[in-house]
């Protein structure tokens, strides 16, 4: 997917194209980088302290100066170093970056002249060297070497690499780590175009106008953006209140929000619709043998009422026939009653 489309080119067809200042440094924009996020800083390059020890509680970055190894030439240099405090575990923790856009310009005994000066300024203090590496393409490099004199080590060192090559890119896609998001940039060939998506709004949420200006040069070079990208990010980040790939989003959240609630909702009505038929039913039912139970009833009454009056005028017949001096057998067989009917009814 082109992050033309995911920007839409309604916003920035007739915008003038922004360019990167070529003067920039990506060394020191990647050290700008650094020093404005120490907690995700950390979390990048050493993910097993944060996982350890939990985000550090504060930071302080010391501006240490170091002499260069060629004193021929005057002056100091200056590299990234963060100290970090936790809230629990190892009180300290004192990072050296140094950057390095390729393999081949990796200078370890410059790392190590750096390192030794450090434990010297701070010695009660754990030191972790990290070398960082942007380069894409994937090549072997050392992490370390060891020195000999009369055939035994005298130094052994070993710096922590870090290498966007070899870096596992999908652990932190999506991930709102404004340090990894931005080296994803790099990485975009390693994964889907998308991934500049999610470092766009890692920006867009991360940062405030000020630190988008300094930060964006470097979001452009890594990102390797075309000047269409380039415009339509840069537009995004500076001036839309809402991007319409963010509206898109908020849209189908509802959509499937509103999908899922009516799903919900017609599981919820049957159970209900269920319950009251149940309950309607007994009811109208109830009701309707009521009504049922009366009719016959009353059925039954007229019919019981009819043969109790055939019975009586039957009796009241057979008493007069027997005033008469009529024989039982004439009156059994006119009337039907028996000569003891006469006397259980009396």
């Amino acid at each position: 997917m082109n992050i033309a489309f995911l920007f839409t080119t309604r916003y920035c067809k007739s915008m003038p194209r922004k360019s990167t200042d070529p003067q920039v440094s990506l060394d020191q924009a990647i050290k700008e980088l650094l020093q404005m996020r120490p907690a995700d800083t950390l979390e990048f390059l050493l993910p097993e302290v944060v996982a350890a020890r939990g985000r550090p509680a504060s930071w302080v970055l010391h501006n240490v100066q170091v002499r260069k190894k060629d004193l021929r030439r005057k002056g100091y240099v200056m590299d990234l170093n963060i100290e970090y405090t936790f809230a629990e575990g190892a009180p300290l923790l004192l990072v050296l970056v140094e950057h390095w856009s390729t393999v081949r310009s990796m200078d370890l005994l410059r790392t190590a002249q750096y390192y030794l000066d450090l434990i010297g300024r701070f010695p009660s203090v754990e030191i972790v060297p990290v070398a960082l590496i942007t380069e894409i393409e994937d090549r072997e490099v050392a992490d370390g070497f060891t020195s000999r004199a009369l055939g035994e080590p005298v130094l052994s060192f070993r710096t922590r690499i870090v290498q966007l090559s070899r870096t596992r890119a999908e652990r932190w896609a999506g991930v709102r780590n404004l340090v990894a998001q931005t080296f994803l940039m790099a990485m975009q060939r390693m994964l889907p175009r998308e991934v500049l998506l999610d470092g766009v709004i890692c920006y867009y949420l991360s940062c405030d106008e000020k630190e988008i200006e300094l930060l964006f040069p470097l979001l452009v070079q890594v990102g390797k953006f075309t000047g269409e990208e380039q415009n339509m990010a840069y537009e995004y980040l500076t001036k839309l209140p809402k991007p319409l790939f963010m509206e898109r989003l908020e849209e189908d959240a509802k959509a499937v929000g509103k999908a899922q609630g009516i799903e919900l909702g017609i599981q919820e009505g049957i159970q209900q619709g269920i319950q009251r038929g149940m309950q309607q039913g007994i009811q109208r039912g109830m009701q309707q043998g009521i009504e049922q139970g009366i009719e016959q009833g009353i059925e039954q009454g007229i019919e019981q009422g009819i043969e109790r009056g055939i019975r009586v005028k039957a009796l009241e017949d057979a008493r007069k026939l027997v005033e008469h001096g009529v024989s039982w057998a004439i009156i059994t067989s006119a009337t039907g009653i028996r000569p003891e009917d006469l006397t259980a009814e009396s």
